[in-house]
């Protein structure tokens, strides 16, 4: 989703409870645009100065983002940020006169070009190395491998969400921790060592024990139930 960037609106920050930062022995407060540290002798430059500072010019051709600890915000030219608060160490910048908007974990983030790549969302989302990021959608949710890119172009808010890149199943009632994803009924019982000649079998949404049928591909999720029966449907 975009929206057409408006400079100093009046928008909350929603930080964690940190101690305040403080300056540096030079009595000024650093912080870094694009990995490029910058310095100020006043705690509270606007967006231009902050853009200014870091070589950005003229300032208004740019989209300024601060990266918080849950979420980013875009900062209009002549908003003030106080650089003594938590989440004010880094600023990235775009060429652009766009805002998107975006959610991962029901926190809100706002970019400034169309596209963004899952190394970065798993930078400016703090997401650990043992989650996966996946992408909402109504038919199938989509995993982001690391070398996709997610477009916020299209109409609509993306939501996105982390889940565990392992996850836990049970086959006969024992736990088995496999990476999360979609198998072929072949895959899975290679992967449980079902023995030859058998079916397996699933237990689904409805509570009912269901055969996966030979080719049939599955998404599996975590806490699901897996079984192993004779053809006929003897318990084996």
């Amino acid at each position: 989703m975009e929206n057409t960037q408006t400079g100093g609106q009046d928008r909350s920050q929603h930080v964690e409870a940190e101690a305040a930062r403080r300056p540096g022995p030079d009595g000024k407060f650093s912080t870094t645009v694009n990995g490029t540290a910058v310095e100020f002798g006043d705690a509270q430059p606007k967006g231009e100065r902050i853009l200014d500072k870091a070589g950005f010019k003229p300032a208004g051709d740019f989209v300024l983002i601060q990266l918080m600890p849950h979420g980013t915000r875009s900062i209009g030219l002549d908003e003030t940020v106080d650089l003594t608060g938590p989440g004010t160490e880094a600023f990235r910048a775009f060429k652009s006169d766009r805002i998107f908007r975006f959610t991962l974990d029901d926190h809100g983030f706002e970019w400034g070009v169309r596209k963004i790549a899952e190394p970065e969302l798993r930078v400016i989302g703090r997401v650990r190395d043992d989650e996966v990021i996946i992408l909402g959608r109504d038919d199938d949710d989509v995993e982001l491998k690391p070398g996709d890119e997610l477009d916020l172009g299209e109409a609509g808010t993306e939501h996105l969400h982390t889940e565990k890149r392992l996850i836990t199943v049970f086959f006969e009632n024992n736990p088995r921790e496999i990476p999360r994803g979609t198998y072929t009924t072949e895959q899975l019982k290679t992967l449980f060592g079902v023995q030859q000649g058998y079916v397996l079998e699933v237990i689904n949404e409805e509570g009912n024990l269901t055969e996966l049928k030979p080719g049939k591909k599955l998404r599996v999720k975590d806490g699901m139930r897996f079984f192993e029966q004779v053809p006929c449907g003897g318990s084996s």
